[in-house]
């Protein structure tokens, strides 16, 4: 059965420095098999966003990955 991992990250957006440390660090992510789902904004000024992530996992147990 097919599952789903999730992974929440939060970046600075304040200059070019941490736009490009987002963009690696999402890079790696996705080379992990993690897609982007969404990105807002957490604060008021837009210095930071937080990005959702998931990546789909064979579970082969049927009891695995149930929500409680």
């Amino acid at each position: 059965m097919i599952y789903f991992e999730h992974e929440v990250l939060t970046f600075g957006t304040s200059n070019a420095k941490e736009m490009k440390k987002m963009a690696d660090t999402l890079t790696e992510w996705g080379a992990a098999g993690y897609e982007v789902v969404s990105v807002v904004s957490t604060s008021m000024n837009g210095s930071h966003v937080t990005a959702f992530l998931k990546r789909e996992v064979l579970v082969d147990n049927k009891d695995e990955g149930k929500a409680a």
